[in-house]
C-alpha cells in the first residue's frame, strides 16, 4: 500500500521540490533500515513505531519543502530561468571581490544565459537569485584590501561578463579606491559579527598621522628638497636592481623552448612586480615565458628586498599557469602582504589571489572569481 505522504507529491510548487522530497524519504527510510538491522529481530510493535515514525519524519519533510512564503517562492517564468543561475557552494566563505564600472562586486556565481539586452530576462534573474542565493541581501562581510580591513555589506544582484555579482557597500575611502583608475582586488570573508575596522600595517600604505604632517610642514623648502631627492636615489636604485632580476629571470627562462615549432614561434616574455611588505621584501615580481594561448609556460615569481636578496617563491595556484601582478594586501590579518593576480590559462582565466608564505616559500591559492572562458 502506498503510504498516505507520497500521495501528495503532486501537490509540490515546483519539481526541485519532488527531488528535495524524494530525498527526505530516501533518507529517512534508509535510517529506519540501519535500525532494524542491528541483529535484533523486529517486533510488531517496533515494526508500527518505526512506521509511525517514518510518516512523521516524511510528513515534516514536505512541510520544510512546501513553503509558501511569497519570498521563497519563484513565479513560472523565473523558475524555468533558474537552472542557469549557477551559484557557489553553501559553506563556501572566502570570496574574491573586485572594482568593476567603477563599483565594488563580489563574484557569487556563474550566469549561463545573457541577459543584458532583455529587461524582462534581467527582472527574473533578479527574482530567482533572492531566493537561490547562498549569499542573501544585506549579508555582512569582512573586507581585506589594500589599506585594511572593513566591514562590508552585499547587496544589489547583478551579471558582469557572465558572473553573478553583488554591489559590497562600505566606507568613503573603499569607494573612492574603486572609482579610481587602479584596480582594488580584495578578500570577502562572511562575517558573524562586526568588527572594528583595521588600518594595514605596510609602511609604503599608511596614511600620515597629524605629527607627520606637522613634521613635514615644519620643514624648510630646502630639507624637503633634500629628503626627496633621498627617495628618488632610493627608489631609482631598488627600481634598477628590480629590472636587472627581471632581465636575469628572462635569460634563464629562454633557456628552455617548447618542443613543437608552433609553440616556438608564438612565444613572449610577460612580467610584473607590487610593491608590498612582504617580510623583509618591499617588492614582488613574476617573470613567465608563454607560448600560444597559456599552453606552454615557465613561470617564476620571487620576492626582493631593499638590500637586493631575493626569496623564490612556489606558486601553487591549480590550474592556472600563468599571472599579471594586480596589486599586494594583507588578506589573512598575518602582516605578510598576499598577491592579487590575474591568473590565466589556456582559453580561460580569472582572478586569483596567492597567500605569500616568505618562511615557506610558497604563494598558494587562497580564493579565486570572476573567471572566463573562450570556447
Amino acid at each position: 500500500m502506498t503510504p498516505p505522504f507520497l500521495n501528495k507529491l503532486s501537490d509540490c510548487a515546483s519539481p526541485r521540490h519532488l527531488l528535495v522530497a524524494a530525498l527526505a524519504v530516501a533518507a529517512a527510510c534508509g535510517d529506519s533500515a540501519g535500525k532494524a538491522s542491528t541483529g535484533k529481530p523486529a517486533t510488531k510493535a517496533g515494526t508500527e513505531q518505526s512506521a509511525q515514525q517514518l510518516a512523521t519524519d516524511s510528513a515534516k519533510a514536505m512541510a520544510a519543502v512546501r513553503d509558501t512564503a511569497t519570498e521563497h517562492r519563484l513565479s513560472p517564468a523565473a523558475d524555468s530561468l533558474a537552472p542557469y543561475l549557477v551559484f557557489i557552494p553553501h559553506e563556501e566563505r572566502v570570496l574574491v571581490a573586485a572594482s568593476r564600472n567603477k563599483q565594488m562586486l563580489l563574484d557569487v556565481g556563474r550566469m549561463d544565459v545573457d541577459v543584458r539586452k532583455d529587461t524582462t530576462k534581467q527582472r527574473l534573474f533578479r527574482e530567482a537569485a533572492r531566493v537561490l542565493s547562498p549569499v542573501p541581501e544585506k549579508a555582512v562581510f569582512r573586507l581585506a584590501w589594500a589599506e585594511g580591513s572593513e566591514d562590508v555589506v552585499a547587496d544589489s544582484f547583478a551579471v558582469y561578463n557572465g558572473r553573478i555579482v553583488m554591489r559590497l557597500f562600505g566606507s568613503a575611502a573603499l569607494d573612492t579606491a574603486a572609482r579610481g583608475k587602479a584596480t582594488v582586488v580584495a578578500l570577502a570573508t562572511k562575517a558573524d559579527s562586526a568588527m572594528v575596522p583595521v588600518a594595514t600595517s605596510c609602511e609604503l600604505r599608511v596614511r600620515p598621522d597629524s605629527a607627520a604632517l606637522a613634521a613635514e610642514a615644519a620643514l624648510t623648502p630646502a630639507e624637503r628638497k633634500a629628503h626627496a631627492f633621498t627617495r628618488k636615489v632610493a627608489d631609482s636604485a631598488y627600481d634598477a636592481r628590480v629590472a636587472f632580476v627581471r632581465d636575469s629571470l628572462e635569460k634563464e627562462l629562454r633557456k628552455e623552448q617548447p618542443a613543437y615549432e608552433r609553440l616556438q614561434r608564438r612565444m613572449k616574455f610577460a612580467s610584473s612586480n607590487v610593491r608590498g611588505c612582504f617580510g623583509t621584501a618591499r617588492r614582488a615580481l613574476v617573470a613567465s615565458l608563454r607560448a600560444g594561448d597559456a599552453e606552454w609556460v615557465r613561470e617564476r615569481l620571487v620576492l626582493i628586498a631593499p638590500d637586493g636578496s631575493l626569496t623564490v617563491l612556489r606558486v601553487n595556484d591549480m590550474r592556472f599557469r600563468a599571472h599579471d601582478l594586480i596589486t599586494a594586501f594583507d588578506a589573512d590579518g598575518d602582516g605578510v602582504d598576499d598577491l592579487a593576480t590575474r591568473a590565466t590559462t589556456e582559453r580561460a582565466g580569472g582572478t586569483s589571489v596567492l597567500r605569500v608564505d616568505p618562511a615557506k616559500k610558497r604563494a598558494d591559492r587562497v580564493a579565486a572569481g570572476f573567471a572566463w572562458e573562450q570556447f
